[in-house]
């Protein structure tokens, strides 16, 4: 295999569109959905952020799924289903993205009450593409997604569960997975642009792999070791390398009931590569 990786490659997240495959309760919101949706944020007296203070954009005298906040514009780009903070609600996780080359955006949590969507409060540092949900102890559900990474992490996607536990929100990193070009940004001569490779999510599953009746999750990923030395992280903005060779890895986790647990392969590969510490 022998490829450019230019910087348009590097700012497109890995489980966008059709890049990523498999299973996923996540879905686009029909015009209907979105407009309750929208409502029920831009009329809210909780505090969501940039969200805050929202207006809804017409055009040609249509509702549209996008929004005008005091600071940005931002659309609804995905919600997902499940009962998140306690068995038998029902709740959406709506996500709005900015219009860029990634989501830098907001999460609402919302609950259908009395007929109608109520914004409950944001999900900080999650911003989700795929999804699925895990059975909780109690009959919650837990969000298991493919994101953007937080503000906080190295540039590229991320493995994250939202969940709630007594009403107390926890969203949890299990696995990143950081952009070689920017990666010395956030760790100088790290591991990664020692050993030149970038390992890019690109399907999954979640098939029960230790027969407990829960469902587990593979991610299957694509590791690309790239010619030249460390100095291919120096400057971030010029990277252009050629592929010296792909392999593909299987990544697994466990699910205990309240999170994910990599097998020892999948540890050793994260404690090589995708730790970002």
């Amino acid at each position: 295999m022998n490829k450019g990786l230019t910087l348009l490659a590097l700012l497109t997240p890995g489980f966008a569109g059709a890049q990523f495959s498999g299973p996923s309760e996540s879905h686009v919101p029909r015009a209907a959905e979105a407009d309750a949706i929208i409502r029920a944020v831009c009329s809210s007296g909780t505090k969501l952020g940039r969200l805050t203070g929202c207006r809804q954009v017409v055009y040609e005298g249509r509702p549209s799924p996008e929004i005008l906040g005091p600071q940005t514009r931002l659309t609804l780009s995905t919600v997902r289903s499940g009962s998140f903070t306690a068995a038998n609600q029902k709740e959406l996780l709506a996500t709005f993205c900015t219009e860029t080359e990634s989501c830098s955006g907001e999460t609402v949590l919302l609950r259908h009450t009395r007929g109608q969507w109520q914004a409950v409060g944001l999900v900080p540092d999650f911003l989700p593409g795929t999804c699925l949900t895990y059975p909780k102890p109690g009959g919650a559900q837990a969000a298991v997604c493919l994101s953007e990474n937080a503000r906080n992490e190295p540039i590229g996607s991320a493995l994250k569960i939202a969940s709630w536990t007594g009403g107390k929100l926890k969203v949890e990193t299990v696995a990143l997975f950081p952009l070689l070009a920017f990666r010395d940004w956030f760790k100088p001569r790290s591991a990664q642009c020692a050993g030149r490779w970038q390992l890019d999510p690109f399907s999954w599953d979640d098939r029960d792999r230790n027969a407990d009746r829960v469902p587990d999750l593979t991610i299957l990923a694509s590791r690309t070791t790239y010619q030249g030395g460390s100095e291919l992280c120096k400057g971030g903005m010029a990277f252009n390398a050629q592929a010296s060779g792909s392999v593909r890895n299987d990544l697994t986790f466990v699910w205990t009931g309240e999170t994910l647990r990599p097998t020892g392969n999948t540890a050793a590969i994260r404690d090589k590569y995708a730790r970002g510490q």
